[in-house]
């Protein structure tokens, strides 16, 4: 029996363990590999899954964030528009100003409101008595009123290249015997107003010419009152002393006066006075305020420039500013040749709940003693207070403005006459004015007419009055009740909707900014948020190539 060698006995173990022990190696080897191979795998599973999950979300984060962004501008400018400029309402108001094409234009061409003008005349009841010794002062009684519904039309329109309109006034009355006490065939007594005049008219001519003046007056008229019809007082009559005023014209080879005599003559047809305001195109806060009369800024009659400056409202549109901050306005009147200042009264609720500004004339309007009316003094002494000579504006005619009954005036104006009962809730001169746009709502503008007798040198029958009396003779309301539902609903709309539609814009482009912007906020966030995941994960990637993992 061959005999085994302990080499060959133990080769086969040997030979096992061996073979046993290099697959024990290789599994260890290999179980370390493939849980690295394995981690590989799942990262790069993940990577490539979260990758291709987001992409189309990226293409979506990147179309939300433009879209954020664009929102975000969009706020912001509407915030900064809204909140801190006036470029909404100056872009708004625009759109109402009276240049030709404009909403208002027609309105304003046209006013749609026709102004009831109310005539009060004193009669004179007790001439006679008084002008015979009998009694001590002329007695009036107040008569009327005699009311005409009047319409404005604005003809002859210029437009001019700076922002300005230049036109006539043409005004039609028509009897209204519903607001009338009575009709204008009554018949009135009341002062000769072209015999006064005349009388006045010779004070500064030599002794001759006054004596051959008052002597051809006396030889025609010898009473310085006349008995007149209220239409023939209103709109021109015709009698000896206007004809002789006429044919002393001619032979002196001096212009007419005029042809017949009429309270409301100038009121009738065409005027021809030329007024230039602007049109609110380059400035809105001074849209309807004159600039120009008859081609001129500044007049003459007076004796500073101040005075003498054209300027105020045309009376249909006042500053909006200056109402808004119930400051002075002033209301150009061209028969007197001046602006009236009007002063903040109060604030009154009208129709649809728009609150309007009242203004009233300024208490010192026509009181002479005041500095800033001096220049208005042409006579030596000055008028008393609550007179306003406008002679020098016209014709130089004694024909001088008040109050309605003497309201606010020197006390010794109502000794002349008896009769007279100033009432401010009467007699008070009123404006209504629309704060937002600074148009006209409302006027109650009375103003009295009265004549001064001016005879020094006591010619005729006119030396039976003291000289420088002076003597009412009517005084004039001029009303315009409602709005017109267009112009009254656009003040609803000014007064409201915009405000409202404003706040709602102002709260949107808040609302608009900050969400945009907390958006925006949370989009950057989640993208470095991500960012700080995908480099994390790269780290840990290159930490699970290096490191050894131990064998157990």
């Amino acid at each position: 029996m061959p005999t085994e060698t302990p080499s060959s006995k133990y080769s086969p173990v040997e030979s096992r363990v061996a073979t046993t022990a290099v697959p024990k190696a290789k599994d260890t080897a290999d179980g370390e590999d493939g849980y690295i191979n394995k981690m590989k795998h799942f990262l790069t599973t993940a990577t490539l899954a979260n990758s291709s999950k987001t992409k189309p979300s990226k293409n979506c984060n990147y179309s939300c964030t433009l879209l954020f962004i664009l929102g975000f501008v969009l706020s912001l400018f509407l915030t900064i528009f809204i909140w801190f400029t006036d470029l909404y309402t100056n872009e708004l108001y625009k759109r109402l100003t009276i240049q030709n094409g404009s909403f208002l234009y027609d309105s304003w061409r046209e006013p749609p409101v026709r102004p009831l003008m109310c005539v009060y005349i004193f009669n004179y009841t007790n001439v006679n008595e008084y002008m015979s010794g009998m009694h001590q002062k002329l007695k009036v009684q107040e008569v009327g009123p005699y009311c005409y519904r009047e319409t404005l039309y604005r003809v002859n329109i210029t437009d001019h290249k700076n922002g300005s309109q230049t036109f006539n006034e043409m005004k039609v009355q028509e009897y209204d015997y519903d607001a009338s006490n009575g009709t204008d065939n009554d018949i009135i007594i009341v002062p000769d107003i072209p015999y006064i005049s005349a009388i006045a008219l010779t004070i500064e001519e030599n002794f001759i010419i006054r004596n051959a003046m008052s002597s051809f007056l006396n030889h025609v008229s010898n009473f310085p009152f006349v008995t007149v019809s209220v239409y023939d007082f209103c709109f021109g009559y015709q009698d000896d002393v206007i004809r002789a005023l006429a044919t002393m014209a001619k032979l002196g080879n001096k212009p007419i006066p005029f042809e017949k005599f009429g309270l409301l003559i100038k009121r009738i047809g065409v005027n021809p006075d030329r007024l230039t305001v602007t049109n609110g195109l380059d400035n809105l806060n001074q849209m309807g305020q004159v600039i120009h009369l008859n081609g001129k800024s500044m007049l003459h009659p007076w004796t500073t420039d101040e005075c003498n400056s054209v300027g105020g409202s045309d009376g249909m549109f006042f500053p909006r500013l200056k109402i808004q901050q119930g400051e002075t306005i002033h209301l150009f009147h061209k028969d007197s040749c001046r602006k009236l200042p009007m002063t903040f009264h109060s604030k009154e609720k009208i129709k649809n709940g728009v609150i309007g500004h009242r203004y009233s004339l300024s208490i010192n309007s026509f009181n002479n003693s005041i500095p800033e009316n001096r220049c208005y003094c042409t006579s030596t002494p000055c008028m008393p207070d609550g007179i306003f000579d406008m002679g020098k504006c016209s014709t130089r005619s004694p024909v001088v403005v008040s109050r309605a009954h003497f309201l606010h005036s020197d006390p010794s104006l109502l000794d002349a006459v008896e009769g007279l009962n100033p009432d401010p809730k009467l007699h008070e001169f009123l404006w209504l004015i629309d704060p937002i746009l600074g148009i006209t709502m409302e006027t109650q503008m009375r103003i009295q007419l009265n004549i001064q007798v001016r005879n020094p040198h006591d010619y005729g029958s006119l030396s039976k009055i003291p000289d420088n009396t002076i003597l009412p003779f009517t005084w004039l309301e001029i009303k315009t009740g409602d709005v017109s539902p267009k112009l009254s609903m656009l003040l609803f709309h000014l007064t409201f909707t915009v405000h409202w539609l404003q706040t709602f814009l102002m709260c949107l482009s808040l609302v608009g900014l900050l969400g945009t912007s907390f958006c925006l906020m949370r989009m950057l966030n989640r993208r470095l948020s991500n960012n700080i995941v995908i480099i994390s994960n790269e780290i840990q990637l290159k930490d699970r190539h290096t490191e050894k993992i131990p064998i157990c």
